[in-house]
């Protein structure tokens, strides 16, 4: 989730134009006479559209790369993809268990999210990545499950946006990575504009999952914290707190984790990231994990 951009309000832009005016009725009391009416005028330059595409309304939060990417935080961004516009966002993650009981890579990590013709609605897919477990001196790689769903902005106001999401798996992935099954994730986006730096966003995500013969259901609240620094190049640290219930499967105990990191975008059209996370609960297993990744704004 990135800070929504802030909005002017439609009472303040009327009134910068009449203050704009003011001053103009009186400068022309002082001007020099005006040139003879055969001269021609001089055509303004047109306004510099916007990559991300057509605003959505009055107080549309999605005005730039940096409120749409939705990695690589748990959390998800409200924003969509405008229509007929792509992004892809694609990553590297290398998790280590403490205590040198495992090591999990997985890459490229690639979510396409394509912006559908209805305003604020994207559909997203995710092929399967490559995974490599290691422990015990033993290696297992794979490919994991696919997934497919419907992102929608549902509301926004100056300071508050809110959206949802649902999400399936398909089990293509290799024998040791898929879940034999459909899992079914659905959760509620949402974001508050505290200050001009600082935003605060919040999610609750439930998922229906199975390892092929069981079905369980995981919660999943997450909250994250964005600070926009201050520099012409748009660049956010963030700091989020995530919870899985059943982390490990049905009755298993909650899994907290911490995770940090830094988005930038380079130009309008491109954004990387850097991030690192840890649990520190004992009962599912401590870890810690670094990430790198990459989003493209196509078209």
């Amino acid at each position: 989730m990135k800070r929504p951009a802030t909005l002017f309000s439609a009472t303040s832009l009327a009134g910068a134009i009449g203050l704009g005016a003011l001053f103009v009725t009186a400068g022309a009391a002082f001007a020099e006479p005006a040139p003879a009416a055969s001269a021609t005028p001089v055509a303004s330059p047109a306004p510099t559209p916007n990559v991300i595409g057509a605003s959505l309304g009055a107080n549309d939060p999605c005005t730039s790369l940096m409120a749409i990417v939705t990695r690589p935080s748990v959390s998800n961004s409200v924003c969509t993809v405008r229509p007929n516009k792509v992004l892809v966002e694609t990553g590297y993650q290398n998790l280590s268990l403490v205590g040198g009981l495992g090591n999990t890579v997985n890459y490229p990590q690639t979510l396409v999210r394509l912006g559908l013709k209805v305003p604020g609605l994207e559909l997203d897919f995710a092929p399967p990545q490559y995974q490599r477990v290691t422990g015990g001196g033993t290696a297992i790689t794979g490919n994991t499950d696919a997934s497919y769903g419907l992102k929608y902005i549902v509301g926004a106001s100056p300071k508050m946006s809110y959206g949802l999401q649902a999400n399936f798996t398909v089990p293509i992935g290799s024998d040791a990575f898929t879940a034999n099954g459909t899992n079914v994730y659905a959760a509620l986006n949402g974001s508050l504009t505290l200050s001009p730096a600082f935003s605060l966003g919040a999610v609750l995500a439930g998922n229906s999952l199975t390892n092929g013969t069981q079905r369980y259901t995981s919660i999943v609240p997450s909250v994250i914290l964005t600070y926009t620094l201050p520099i012409a190049q748009p660049t956010s640290l963030f700091v989020e707190n995530a919870q899985f219930t059943h982390a490990n499967g049905a009755g298993t105990p909650t899994r907290t984790q911490i995770l940090g990191g830094v988005s930038t975008d380079v130009g309008s059209r491109v954004q990387l990231d850097a991030s690192y996370a840890f649990s520190p609960t004992n009962a599912t297993g401590k870890y810690h994990y670094v990430g790198f990744g990459a989003s493209f704004y196509l078209f």
